[in-house]
C-alpha cells in the first residue's frame, strides 16, 4: 500500500482538489497529501506540525507586526505572536456496554503511541478540551462562529490575548480554522479567520500520487533505510522546509545556511560511531532519527522549543530539535544584541554544532538502553561532555573532546566560590523533577558535565581503582537492569510497566555505582580538578559578586 500522511477520514479522501483563486493577499495552501484545501494570509507563515500531532492540518504565525500591534512589546508578541490553525477531525459515536461491546483495545507499545492517542479526537466536546486557556463563547446569529476568551489573569496591561474559531461540518467531518491574536487587532483577526473558513474545502478526488511519486522517486535506489518513515516526515514538512538524508538520519531544515546543514549531516554521523564506541546497544538501533533545524530562536519557540532551551530531544515525537544560531545572532534585537556584546559572546555555527553533539547523544542513548532515559547526570552529563566534541574538516571523525563553554564557568563559581554549589551525591540522586528545577538547573547540569569531563580526563580518577570504572558500572548497570525488570513482566509489557521498569532500573544502577564509595573523598577530588581545570576562555568569565 502507498504510504499516506494522515490517515482517511470518513467522508472524503486524503488528498486536496483545487480551490477557487485565492482573493488579493492570499494564497493557497499547497500540500496535496492532505485532508482540505484552502487559502490563507500572505502575511502568515507555516510552521511545522509536531509528528504525533493528529487533529491540526497546518499552523501559520504572523511574520511581521503590523501598525496596529506595535504596542506589543518584544516579551509580549514571543509569549504569544498571533497565529491562524486549520483543524479537521472525523466525529464518531462513542462505543456503549452491551453484548455486542467491543473488546478493550491493548495500551500503547510506544510514547509515540501514547502521544498520538492522546492528540486524538473524537467529538466537539473533546476538540474544546485543547482551549483550556480560553473560553468559547458561540455567536447566537452565526451557529459555528465562536468568540475565545482569556481565562485567568494576563500580566501585561497594553493588549489582551483574544480568539476567534469558525467550525463546518460535512457527514462525519468537522474542519475549520481557529486564530489568537490581542484585542488590538480583533477585527482583523476575525476578518482572516472568516476568509480562510470561506474558502475551506474537504478533498472530493484523489490528487495525492503524483506528490508521493515525487518522494517516491528519492528512495528509489533502496540506499536508505526506514524509507517508509523518511516519506512521512518529508510528506508532512511545512512550506519552505527542506530535507537532507544521511545514513542514519533525516534532517529537516529551515535554515539558508547550507553549509551548516552539510555539516550537521557530516557531523552528526561522526558523533554516533563514537556513541556506539563508547556505548554499545542492547540491540540495533534501527529506528529512523529525525533532526529538526529551526531558522531562527523564536521559530524554535514557537514549534515548541521549551523556554531557556537551545535545544531539546522528544522521545514522544522521536525528534531532536534546535536551530541555526549563527543566523538568529543577525535577528536579534538592539537590547538583545547589547547583552550579547556585554558578554562578549556572538552566536554561531559552532553554538548549533555544540547543541547537535549534545541533543544527538540523547537521541542514541535512548535507544540505546531500550528507549528510555538513564539519570539526568548521565544523560546531560554526558550531553555536554560531547558538545566539546571538535569534528576535523578533512577526516569527519571527532579528534578531540574540548571543555564545554556553557558550564565551565558556571561549574568553577561553585566549586571555587560556593555560588550555587550542588553537592555531589545530590547531582547523582536527583530525579527530573529536581534536576530541571528552572532556579537550580544551570547548576546541575554545569555539575553533572565536570563530573562526567573529571572522570574521563583527570589523572586522579585513572588511577583510582573504584572512580575509572564509575561511568562504564552505570551504562551497564542500567542495561542490565531493565532487562531484569522487563523479564519480571511477561512478553508484552505495555509502556506504563516499562516505564516502572525504567525508573526501577535506573535506581539500582545506580545504587550499584555508589555502593562502598567514599563520596567525601569523590567530591573533595573533583572540586579541586575543577578549580585548577584550564579555563579556555577566561575573559568571558564575568568575577563573581561579593
Amino acid at each position: 500500500m502507498r504510504h499516506r500522511a494522515l490517515a482517511v477520514l470518513s467522508g472524503f479522501l486524503l488528498a486536496a482538489v483545487a480551490t477557487a483563486q485565492a482573493p488579493p493577499g492570499y494564497k493557497t495552501w499547497e500540500n496535496k497529501l492532505q485532508r482540505v484545501t484552502f487559502y490563507y494570509p500572505v502575511v502568515f507563515q507555516e510552521l511545522p506540525l509536531p509528528p504525533t500531532e493528529q487533529v491540526l492540518v497546518a499552523k501559520y504565525v504572523l511574520k511581521d507586526q503590523p501598525e496596529e500591534l506595535k504596542k506589543i512589546d518584544v516579551r509580549m508578541w514571543r509569549q504569544m505572536t498571533p497565529s491562524l490553525e486549520v483543524f479537521c477531525y472525523a466525529a464518531t459515536a462513542p462505543v456503549t456496554g452491551g453484548a455486542d461491546a467491543a473488546e478493550p483495545e491493548k495500551g500503547p507499545d510506544t510514547l509515540r503511541e501514547a502521544m498520538e492517542e492522546q492528540n486524538r479526537v473524537h467529538s466537539w466536546d473533546d476538540f474544546v478540551k485543547r482551549f483550556e486557556q480560553w473560553s468559547l463563547f458561540e455567536d447566537s446569529k452565526k451557529p459555528g462562529h465562536y468568540e475565545l476568551a482569556w481565562k485567568g489573569e494576563w500580566r501585561y496591561p497594553v493588549a489582551k490575548p483574544v480568539g476567534y474559531l469558525i467550525k463546518k461540518q460535512d457527514g462525519g467531518s468537522v474542519y475549520g480554522v481557529y486564530g489568537y491574536s490581542y484585542d488590538l487587532g480583533q477585527k482583523t483577526l476575525q476578518t482572516w479567520v472568516g476568509k480562510v473558513a470561506a474558502g475551506m474545502k474537504l478533498a472530493a478526488e484523489n490528487l495525492g500520487d503524483k506528490a508521493e511519486a515525487a518522494i517516491d522517486k528519492l528512495y528509489a535506489s533502496g540506499k536508505f533505510r526506514d524509507v517508509e518513515g523518511r516519506k512521512k516526515a518529508r510528506s508532512a514538512m511545512a512550506s519552505g522546509w527542506k530535507a537532507l538524508d544521511t545514513e542514519n538520519y533525516l534532517i529537516v531544515h529551515h535554515s539558508k545556511n547550507e553549509a551548516l546543514i552539510k555539516r550537521i549531516g557530516r557531523d552528526i554521523e561522526a558523533m554516533r560511531l563514537l556513541y556506539i564506541e563508547l556505548f554499545p546497544p542492547k540491540g540495533p538501533v534501527d529506528k529512523l532519527s529525525v533532526v529538526r533545524v529551526c531558522r531562527t530562536k523564536d521559530e524554535y519557540h514557537q514549534y515548541g522549543g521549551p523556554p531557556n532551551s537551545g535545544g531539546f530531544w522528544h522521545p514522544g515525537n522521536e525528534e531532536l530539535v534546535f536551530y541555526d544560531y549563527s543566523y538568529t545572532m543577525k535577528t536579534l534585537d538592539d537590547d538583545v544584541r547589547k547583552r550579547y556584546d556585554k558578554a562578549k559572546v556572538k552566536l554561531t555555527d559552532d553554538d548549533s554544532l555544540l547543541v547537535l553533539y549534545h541533543e544527538a547523544f540523547h537521541q542514541y542513548i535512548h535507544y540505546a538502553i531500550g528507549e528510555f532515559s538513564p539519570h539526568d547526570w548521565f544523560n546531560e552529563g554526558y550531553g555536554d561532555f560531547f558538545s566539546g566534541a571538535v569534528v576535523g574538516d578533512s577526516s569527519g571523525k571527532v579528534m578531540r573532546i574540548e571543555p564545554s563553554p556553557w558550564r565551565i564557568h558556571v561549574v568553577k563559581d561553585m566549586c571555587e566560590f560556593g555560588i550555587g554549589f550542588i553537592p555531589l551525591k545530590e547531582i547523582l540522586e536527583a530525579e527530573r523533577a529536581v534536576f530541571y528545577n528552572p532556579a537550580r538547573a544551570g547548576h546541575f547540569y554545569a555539575g553533572a558535565w565536570s563530573f562526567v569531563y573529571f572522570l574521563k580526563n583527570s589523572k586522579e580518577a585513572a588511577a583510582h581503582p573504584q572512580w575509572s570504572k564509575l561511568l562504564q558500572l552505570y551504562f551497564d548497570g542500567v542495561k542490565a537492569a531493565y532487562d531484569r525488570e522487563l523479564a519480571k513482566l511477561g512478553p508484552e509489557p505495555d509502556l506504563g510497566q516499562r516505564q516502572v521498569a525504567g525508573f526501577a532500573a535506573r535506581k539500582a544502577a545506580l545504587q550499584a555505582m555508589l555502593k562502598d564509595l567514599d563520596m567525601p573523598a569523590l567530591q573533595a577530588a573533583w572540586k579541586k580538578w575543577v578549580v585548577e581545570m584550564k579555563d579556555p576562555w577566561p575573559s568571558q568569565r564575568q568575577k563573581p559578586k561579593k
